[in-house]
């Protein structure tokens, strides 16, 4: 956050129930909001973000163009009534996040702020020394046009992140396209089973037809109101990869959501609660719509029964993207998926924000150029020399563009710790270990691993250094009174990245063993002399 300029900020667990009305997310679900009345009955929600608040906030602090770019930042709780809490910290009900927000003048400079804050995360990332990906994202209830998620491969994810084999395209299953998969007229050949005894006049109903094709598959869902149900219609496999082989397919459920925002993503039997008077809406993967019409139209057009006007019916893609699939940006690559956990997402929200909460400030004026910090007692002068009033020049303004990005602080430690752990323990980077380096005595040695422990952290025992160049190395001394292997595997379970043992080679050559599990279980013995800078080399690595 330093290297972007931003400023730290401490915003409101509590949030006004009124902002989000006025930036129309309190009119999407409300199923994850914490919501609560004062004894006045004023409403509010415990904060799941603060985007409508730090608005609110500059829109009321910032008045002239002169203030931005402003880029402003919190860590803080956030609050979210997950329906499935797993994990640990992985996904939690309460959650620590570093928040960024981000306020330019122009779209333009917005999207020179959104990748600076790429690149600054991206350095964030690589400083942490553990595998991630980068993925196009979906922007989802936060809004805006562009967006992209930082995840770390693991099994136990819940995000499929589709990565490409010879090109850099990178994409999280929301929004990730395939290349090549497609629906050849020898699938319908081979799958379509009509009985020859069947007679149209016995067809009575859509599910009736929709039993007797094997080229296709239909999946139902519901609102969450459950007055409507939606019937996705996708082809029952499709020919994929270079060798041209058939596989079956699975429904991609997000682009059924983006189809329809309303459908209920709760798990269980939504026919329970379902109203007596349900609607029906249909949703064709693009594959198969043309030949599923004439299909449809072919065989049900007699029937007084069924009227279904499919000519309006969405068409996107409904399948699922699998290994093997082509890439949609080169003609070679192969995809590859990805599970993942989420560790950060960048947002460029143009106006979403600014322009319902009124967040702006003056822009071009009418008569003049740039109309710059007005107030009431400035004289205005427009191009040609005439003087307006402050009035006038204030009433052409423009909405802030703004960004937000935000870090899961606490999913981050519990990503990082169950990527690098072993059977042994924890191993964190070093940039988030709680020390770099834990120097463990033998019985009987522990005035001497003061020694050692000045010589790699000089002023943590004494004020004296006798190795200016080096940077101070962040080291503890375990002077707990238990015996030594206790200590070592306690020192293994917490994570340390470097451990300096006093033993057996320190009582007969004053040498000090340097263990590291990260760097393939090292194990040497080093004289102190040589101790700051070997451990130092060692930690440059980590």
């Amino acid at each position: 956050m330093t290297v972007l300029g931003a400023s730290k900020v401490s915003l409101s667990t509590f949030s006004s129930e009124s902002l989000w009305q006025r930036s129309g997310r309190l009119n999407g679900d409300r199923s994850e909001l914490f919501q609560l009345e004062d004894r006045k009955g004023t409403k509010f929600l415990l904060s799941p973000t603060h985007e409508e608040e730090i608005t609110s906030l500059v829109a009321n602090t910032v008045h002239s163009y002169r203030d931005l770019p402003l880029r402003l930042y919190q860590i803080t709780r956030k609050y979210r009534d997950e329906p499935r809490p797993r994990q640990g910290l992985l996904r939690t009900r309460e959650f620590l996040m570093k928040d960024l927000y981000t306020f330019d003048a122009s779209s333009r400079d917005a999207l020179k702020t959104y990748r600076e804050v790429r690149e600054a995360y991206s350095a964030f990332f690589d400083e942490l020394k553990v595998p991630y990906l980068t993925a196009e994202a979906d922007s989802g209830n936060i809004g805006g046009d562009l967006s992209h998620e930082y995840h770390i491969p693991s099994l136990k994810g819940e995000d499929r992140i589709l990565c490409c084999s010879s090109c850099d395209y990178v994409a999280n299953e929301e929004v990730a396209q395939s290349g090549r998969e497609h629906f050849s007229k020898e699938l319908y050949d081979m799958r379509r089973q009509f009985p020859k005894r069947l007679q149209v006049e016995n067809i009575m109903s859509f599910e009736h037809f929709a039993q007797i094709h094997a080229w296709y598959s239909i999946t139902y869902a519901f609102s969450r109101d459950r007055k409507t149900k939606y019937i996705a219609i996708y082809p029952s496999a499709v020919i994929h990869g270079h060798e041209g082989e058939e596989r079956a397919t699975e429904l991609n459920f997000d682009a059924l959501k983006s189809a329809f925002p309303d459908i209920d993503t709760i798990a269980g039997d939504p026919t329970e609660t379902a109203s007596p008077q349900i609607k029906t809406k249909y949703v064709l993967d693009y594959r198969i719509s043309e030949i599923f019409k004439k299909s449809y139209n072919e065989f049900l057009s007699t029937q007084r029964e069924i009227d279904i006007n499919f000519d309006d019916t969405p068409v996107v893609d409904l399948v699922k993207i699998e290994d093997g699939d082509g890439c949609p940006k080169c003609e070679t690559g192969i995809l590859k998926v990805h599970t993942s956990i989420e560790l950060g997402h960048t947002f460029h929200l143009g106006t979403k924000y600014s322009k319902p909460l009124n967040a702006k400030v003056p822009g071009e004026s009418p008569s003049s150029g740039t109309v710059k910090n007005i107030t009431t007692k400035d004289p205005v002068v427009g191009e040609r020399g005439e003087e307006i009033s402050a009035e006038e020049a204030t009433e052409n303004k423009i909405f802030l563009e703004m960004g937000c990005h935000g870090i899961g602080v606490s999913r981050l430690i519990a990503a990082v710790a169950d990527s690098l752990a072993d059977a042994k323990g924890l191993n964190w980077p070093r940039v988030m270990a709680p020390f770099e380096a834990v120097v463990v005595p033998a019985p009987g040695l522990e005035n001497d691993a003061k020694i050692v422990l000045d010589t790699l952290s000089p002023g943590a025992v004494s004020t004296s250094s006798a190795f200016p160049q080096i940077s101070s190395i962040d080291a503890i001394l375990d002077d707990r009174p238990k015996d030594m292997a206790w200590k070592l595997k306690d020192a293994d379970l917490i994570g340390y990245p470097i451990l300096v043992v006093l033993g057996r080679a320190w009582r007969t050559e004053k040498k000090c063993e340097v263990q590291c599990r990260q760097l393939g279980h090292l194990r040497q013995d080093v004289p102190l002399q040589e101790l700051r800078s070997f451990v130092d080399d060692l930690l440059r690595k980590l």
